[in-house]
């Protein structure tokens, strides 16, 4: 049986969910780790073998964009993600990314 949470919503919704709660996972996983690995188990319970290349087609054109979208937004708030090591702004000349 399913999380009670889940039932009221349909497979596409739950997935979009879950793919949504992926970036925020990746830069808070003390926060959305866990909700997005919950969201996923309903996924994988409801479809099973059918989830991979269903949950593939489903964002495939999203996927291009946002790991763009989110290797930038690693280099403005990761120090480690950045070659130097520094934060936009932290030494002089320095310039922040549009």
């Amino acid at each position: 049986m399913g999380d009670i949470r889940f039932q009221s919503l349909e497979d596409g919704d739950l997935a979009d969910i879950w793919y949504a709660l992926g970036g925020s996972a990746a830069r808070h996983p003390d926060h959305f780790q866990k909700l997005m690995d919950e969201c996923f188990r309903e996924l994988v319970e409801r479809r099973e073998e059918s989830l991979k290349p269903w949950l593939e087609e489903r964002f495939r054109p999203f996927r291009l964009a946002d790991s763009k979208e989110d290797a930038e937004a690693n280099v403005r708030i990761s120090p480690e993600a950045r070659p130097d090591g520094r934060l936009p702004g932290d030494a002089a000349g320095d310039e922040t990314p549009a």
